[in-house]
């Protein structure tokens, strides 16, 4: 290129001031090629993000700026999203390809599922006391921008240039812990920093990864609050029975009777009276743990007829349930439901409270309820059977941060509630819902 360039110059008079014009000229209209005015840098670049240009297929510039994470510290469970623009995924997932203006929705069937392979090891997590089971759980689009977004139709092709691509990994960790490292190795399309906004309790800091030390190492220091405690349950009084011993009885009454007996006939008593008194009692202790007969005892189940005292028992029952969805495991879910639930209804809370809490469908974060009250209208006896009916309403307020922004969301329900005693505990055996509405 420079032999040409001197070649073409030999021949011009004033051949370095040309050249030096030419160079100056071609310089700006390089720059004119890609340069953005301020209000448009302002709306596409972010502070602290990484950003980078792109002739999409009909020559327009698009501005790509968007690299950001979430670390969301939670009761059982620690979360690491990820968001970046769709104009540089694309470009990284096919180089070759002209950058698209829409993504249809065959683009994002395929881009959903080559990314899904592909990320799953970008993020790994471990406490102060090693590897925590987790990973990738959701890839989506999304619209909007960092701590603004909202999720894109469900059946239409949406713009590349207002879209972004969010990954979302989960870990499962202790109740509050002590500290948190994440490795990521996910430095694609250019990124090299990356900041991370960490969120816990209703505080939030900022650190960042870099790809020359892709660690992060965040300490509690005690930031971190507890998990909200379970609700004691009002118990049912337990009388114990009482125990007769019959085999011991039948053998008093038969020794006594022999003695009787034998003095009715006039007879001595064999060995004599101390030896066959002593022989009475050995009998009795032997006889005594044979055959015992319980009379009585049980649970004092009280009748239930007052609104009052419906509430005190329903509401550390259904506020066990919102308790019990802090945990992350199934089988720890399972045990804190079943100290209020009974039966077939056990499954089917599980399944729709499950539903209820989760945030947004794919986009899979879940509501940890915060605030809850019940108002009982009526109750009424349960048929053949002892307990009561609760015609209820109660009200769940909760919060779940997710890609940067908090969601409040309040449900309310009115409901026919069963309550029966089992053993010695109150329990939900029946659960009608009448109305489910978002305030």
């Amino acid at each position: 290129m420079e032999e040409t360039l001197d070649t073409v110059m030999a021949g011009v008079p004033h051949a370095p001031l040309l050249g030096i014009f030419l160079l100056l000229f071609g310089s700006g209209l390089c720059a004119q090629t890609i340069q953005l005015s301020p209000a448009e840098q302002l709306k596409t670049k972010p502070s602290g993000q990484v950003s980078a240009f792109k002739r999409s297929a009909d020559s327009t510039v698009v501005a790509t700026s968007v690299a950001q994470a979430y670390l969301y510290i939670e009761p059982y469970q620690t979360r690491f999203e990820y968001l970046m623009d769709a104009s540089r995924v694309l470009s990284w997932l096919d180089p070759e390809k002209e950058l698209p203006k829409e993504i249809s929705l065959e683009l994002k069937e395929d881009i959903l599922h080559r990314l899904s392979r592909q990320a799953d090891s970008w993020c790994r997590l471990t406490t102060g006391s090693g590897r925590v089971e987790g990973g990738l759980t959701t890839v989506a689009l999304v619209m909007g921008r960092p701590g603004d977004t909202k999720q894109p139709p469900e059946n239409e092709p949406v713009s590349v240039s207002e879209t972004m691509v969010g990954f979302i990994w989960e870990f499962a960790t202790p109740p509050a812990p002590d500290e948190i490292f994440v490795d990521w190795t996910g430095f694609i399309a250019g990124v090299r920093t990356l900041p991370v906004r960490v969120f816990f309790g209703n505080s939030s800091e900022t650190l960042e990864i870099a790809s020359y030390l892709p660690k992060l190492a965040w300490k509690s220091e005690g930031r971190v609050p507890l998990p909200l405690p379970l609700a004691e349950i009002p118990s049912i009084q337990i009388l114990p029975p009482t125990v007769v011993p019959l085999a011991t009885l039948v053998w008093i009454f038969g020794a006594a009777g022999f003695m009787g007996l034998l003095q009715y006939r006039g007879r001595p008593i064999p060995g004599g009276a101390m030896p066959w008194l002593a022989t009475i009692f050995v009998g009795a202790a032997l006889t005594w743990p044979l055959v015992n007969l319980k009379i009585g005892g049980g649970a004092q189940v009280p009748e239930v007829k007052d609104s009052k005292q419906a509430e005190v028992i329903l509401t550390p029952l259904l506020r066990n349930i919102y308790r019990a969805f802090d945990r992350r495991d199934e089988e720890e879910i399972y045990d804190v439901l079943q100290r209020s639930v009974e039966g077939e209804l056990l499954r089917r809370l599980y399944l729709e409270t499950i539903e209820a809490l989760t945030l947004d469908g794919r986009e899979g974060a879940r509501v940890t309820i915060s605030e809850f009250s019940v108002d009982v209208r009526n109750v009424s006896s349960v048929p053949s059977s002892s307990g009561f009916i609760a015609e209820c309403q109660w009200t769940a307020l909760g919060k779940v941060g997710h890609w940067g922004h908090s969601h409040t969301r309040v449900n309310r329900y009115t409901a026919k509630v069963t309550v029966s005693p089992i053993g010695s505990d109150w329990k939900l055996t029946d659960l009608n819902v009448a109305e489910a509405r978002r305030i």
